[in-house]
């Protein structure tokens, strides 16, 4: 599919899907059925996240949950001690989280391998320390500690924070838009398949590589902020609880890692599936989502998208 061709099928289908997922909350009137389809939303986007920067250059951050956690945390701390509104902060929370990351990555991002999997989750760790340290340290009243912090209740019901992260999520499809056809994207992948014979060919591969983490780090610290509101209460153990950098992983994984779709497929297929099960078998729900995820790796170890397109030969990007 030549490049004009693919940009017009995606915009027709990328409206097409806008419009269809932005008319749901006016099609049903079940609260619940609303709220699964926004955590279904919220974690299209977190996988997403994740997938920009180790899907498509094959590193392994373990590390992406930080930046949510910063991001929950200064969109809590400007609303409850500082009254900023809620999107002022949400967005404040984005650049607070690049402007982390850039330190980090530039400081991480010349490991490889293990050794970057090891420094990210090192990272993880130690920020959920500091937070959860901090107040009784310095003998400060700040982050709370293990009290945690109790954001406004500002009245919004699940349709509110629905667009708030389908806003979100649309702008982590449309970076992967234009990962899959630019320089940046070329780059990204490049490292992914011989990261030496890249830097040999001229692409700073130290440069794309940080382009991709500040970016994943952005969408992260907004979608954190948006999350905290959401459920208006936080601490330190929930928001950096690496749990939810492994969910990312394996839902970019079921999904197809380096792909367009695998987020999307990925987030959607986990989370609806745990959702059934955790109605219907409460206390074994976990086992048999344990059990059906090996198999489907087992049978599709280059997720969904991949599979589909080695089967049948088409190519989704």
């Amino acid at each position: 599919m030549n490049s004009q061709a693919y940009r017009v099928k995606f915009w027709m289908c990328f409206i097409v899907a806008s419009v269809a997922t932005s008319l749901v909350p006016f099609f049903t009137s079940s609260e619940y059925i609303l709220r699964i389809v926004t955590v279904v939303i919220f974690w299209i986007g977190m996988a997403g996240c994740w997938n920009i920067m180790s899907g498509y250059t094959g590193y392994i951050d373990f590390g992406p949950v930080v930046y949510f956690g910063i991001g929950s945390y200064a969109t809590a701390i400007g609303m409850t001690k500082y009254g900023m509104p809620f999107f002022p902060s949400a967005v404040l929370s984005g650049i607070i989280s690049v402007l982390i990351a850039l330190p980090i990555g530039i400081t991480t991002l010349r490991l490889r391998g293990a050794y970057f999997a090891i420094a990210t989750f090192a990272f993880a760790e130690t920020m959920k320390q500091v937070v959860l340290e901090f107040d009784r340290t310095f003998g400060v009243s700040f982050f709370q500690g293990s009290h945690g912090i109790t954001l406004p209740i500002g009245g919004h019901d699940n349709t509110f924070f629905f667009y708030c992260f389908l806003a979100v999520t649309f702008g982590v499809i449309l970076v992967h838009y234009g990962i899959e056809h630019s320089k940046f994207g070329y780059g990204l992948k490049a490292i992914h398949e011989a990261e030496g014979a890249a830097e040999i060919a001229g692409v700073n591969t130290t440069g794309v590589k940080l382009r991709a983490y500040v970016n994943s780090a952005f969408f992260l610290g907004v979608l954190g902020g948006i999350e905290a509101y959401w459920i208006t209460y936080i601490t330190p153990g929930d928001v950096f609880n690496v749990h939810k950098t492994v969910q990312m992983v394996i839902m970019t994984l079921l999904g197809g890692m380096g792909t367009f779709l695998g987020p999307i497929i990925g987030a959607s297929f986990l989370t609806v599936l745990s959702e059934i099960l955790g109605t219907a078998f409460v206390e074994y729900y976990l086992i048999m989502v344990g059990a059906i995820i090996i198999t489907v790796i087992l049978i599709m170890p280059r997720g969904v998208v991949g599979t589909i397109e080695e089967w049948s030969g088409i190519r989704f990007h």
